[in-house]
């Protein structure tokens, strides 16, 4: 096969017109792992860095690449130098344990990008597939153990960024524009509460489909530029959030899988029995509502606009009620199709 040109590799994805003259040395941090780069092509699902999957006849990479802008938000504005922190958080996880996270190439801090392995085993997030099916009780399993084992070796490690920056990127970044985005009082509550937990602890920040993979019978996790510190209930609720909002049509599965994933995950310190956790049940609810309403980042659809709209519906009755349990938003949403 004849090796293709620069112009043909990167005229479809716009990787050329983005790196500009960092194209070539990303490149070449590329074949050191691909061979002959034979294809490139963007990856979906990123909303802030540009991913593109780079492809040779020994195997494939993953470019990441932050711009002056969201990638996908173009009004939101974002200093492209902030992949250093990208870079560490996923130099320090892939340390601790390497079977669920990339291990990072290549760092070209002037091109503002990094050369990654792929661990997306069928090239697909968990996100794709739950597009066209429900989850299995071994998915859930396997993602409960893996949440628990990251929670776990984060432990008492010291935060992420420089002076009080983790708390201002939590502040503006989990609270703001995800877990406050509802506007509803109960949030204010529920983050205070999160602020007061102890333990508080290097979390992930961004648990949501499109950034994990389950195929292969292994998890893997990436898209670490969330990652900060705080209470690890809150990545528990953010992607047991997730895990209902792709379920709202196929509600005969929820409750089971749910309960599968909750039942495995191990939080550090002491136990909180998931039934009974008022705060878990708020921060879920606050996440399905970032993600229903979608003020500030959008969401691709789960469910038809009627049903969608229900959901949201009842979530909100639950925060107007007062205090409410797990097992209560699982109903709302097992109830959403019906109305």
């Amino acid at each position: 096969m004849t090796t293709p040109s620069t112009a043909m590799l990167t005229q479809p994805t716009g990787m050329g017109a983005l790196l500009g003259p960092h194209l070539r040395p990303v490149l070449s941090a590329c074949r050191l792992h691909t061979g002959r780069p034979t294809r490139v092509e963007a990856c979906t699902g990123g909303n802030v860095s540009h991913v593109f999957r780079v492809s040779g006849d020994r195997g494939s990479v993953i470019v990441k690449v932050r711009g002056h802008r969201f990638a996908l938000l173009a009004h939101i504005a974002t200093d492209p130098a902030l992949i250093a922190i990208e870079h560490r958080a996923l130099t320090l996880h892939h340390q601790l344990l390497p079977e669920l996270f990339p291990k990072v190439l290549a760092f070209l801090p002037a091109a503002h990008a990094m050369v990654m392995t792929d661990v997306f085993p069928d090239g697909r997030s968990w996100r794709e597939h739950l597009d066209q099916r429900p989850a299995t009780a071994e998915e859930c399993r396997r993602l409960g153990t893996a949440l628990s084992r990251i929670h776990h070796a984060t432990t008492g490690l010291p935060p992420l960024r420089d002076g009080d920056g983790d708390d201002l990127f939590r502040t503006e970044h989990a609270y703001g524009y995800s877990l406050r985005a509802a506007g509803h009082r109960a949030f204010d509550a529920a983050c205070r509460h999160l602020d007061a937990l102890p333990g508080q602890q290097l979390i992930l920040g961004d648990t949501c489909p499109k950034n994990l993979s389950l195929a292969a019978g292994r998890a893997a996790f990436v898209d670490l530029d969330n990652v900060h510190t705080g209470a690890p209930l809150f990545d528990l609720g953010y992607l047991l959030a997730h895990l209902v909002l792709h379920h709202i049509t196929r509600p005969e599965h929820l409750r089971q899988l749910a309960a599968t994933f909750l039942d495995t995950y191990r939080l550090p310190g002491p136990p909180r029995p998931w039934r009974s956790d008022g705060l878990l049940a708020t921060v879920t609810a606050g996440i399905l509502l970032y993600r229903l309403e979608a003020r500030t980042v959008p969401y691709p659809p789960t469910a038809p606009p009627g049903t969608t709209d229900r959901l949201r519906r009842r979530v909100r009755r639950l925060l107007d009620a007062g205090a409410f349990t797990v097992p209560a938003v699982l109903d709302a949403a097992a109830g959403a199709v019906t109305g």
